[in-house]
Parts: C-alpha cells; sequence; structure tokens
C-alpha cells in the first residue's frame, strides 16, 4: 500500500492564500515523497475563492512539486465512483467533497483538510468512514 493524502477545496484555497503551516506541510510531504492527490472538481471549487494570481500559485504549485497529482474524471470507472458517492451528498450537492471522497476511497488515502468543520455535514450523510485529518500549526 502506497502512502499518500487528497487534498481538500479549504486546503487547496489555503494553498493559494499562501498559508505557511499548509504550504510547509504540502513541502515537506512532497520531499519525503508522499503522493498528494487533487480532484479536479474540488480544484476547481477551491479557485471560486481565490484571485487569479493565487489560482496561478496553486497551479504552479501542482506541475512543480513532483508528487502531487492531478486527479481527473477520465474513465467510466471515475464517473461511477463520483456518483456512488454523490448519491449520498443530495441534501447540500457538495460536488467539490463527492470528489473528494471518491478519490480517497480508490487510492485509500485520507484527507487532508485545513478544516474539520467543513467535513461535518458531509460525513452525517455518508455510509463509509473516511478518513480525515486536519492540517493544524504545532504552536
Amino acid at each position: 500500500m502506497s502512502v499518500g493524502y487528497v487534498l481538500d477545496d479549504v486546503t487547496i484555497s489555503e494553498l493559494g492564500r499562501g498559508d505557511p503551516v499548509v504550504a510547509n506541510l504540502v513541502a515537506a510531504l512532497d520531499e519525503h515523497a508522499v503522493r498528494m492527490s487533487v480532484p479536479v472538481i474540488t480544484l476547481a471549487a477551491a479557485q471560486h475563492t481565490l484571485s487569479e494570481a493565487q489560482t496561478e500559485a496553486v497551479h504552479g504549485m501542482i506541475h512543480r512539486l513532483e508528487h502531487v497529482r492531478l486527479e481527473p474524471i477520465a474513465s467510466t470507472e471515475d464517473v461511477l465512483r463520483l456518483s456512488a458517492v454523490s448519491a449520498h451528498l443530495t441534501e447540500q450537492q457538495d460536488m467539490a467533497a463527492a470528489h473528494t471522497v471518491a478519490v480517497a476511497r480508490y487510492l485509500a488515502f485520507p484527507v487532508l483538510a485545513a478544516d474539520l468543520k467543513r467535513w461535518e455535514p458531509v460525513r452525517a450523510h455518508l455510509p463509509w468512514r473516511v478518513d480525515i485529518y486536519e492540517i493544524g500549526d504545532s504552536d
């Protein structure tokens, strides 16, 4: 089993805003060859909260860091995985969360989140356990 994390939309937004704790963690994980997956729908949702320059910074990070992988929806299997999750999130139609969970389940990776509260309503509707680790400042 490989080691890795799936980045959620809030984490991606914080990267774009230059949060030093998030940026340092992502850099350290990359340095230690830990895979970080960025679901494309999650990335698109995060970009709605960012300026053009912040979006470009996130895109640059995705291209520069060796162990960051963009997770597209490129096959019917990907669509089925996304659909299986989004079917449980019909009350709030959270496609960013649905794609994050679908990728996390497929890769058997936990989600790396900047804010656990973002995940409370999502977890309440899912029939599966999703491991979510909150990024925190160690100070």
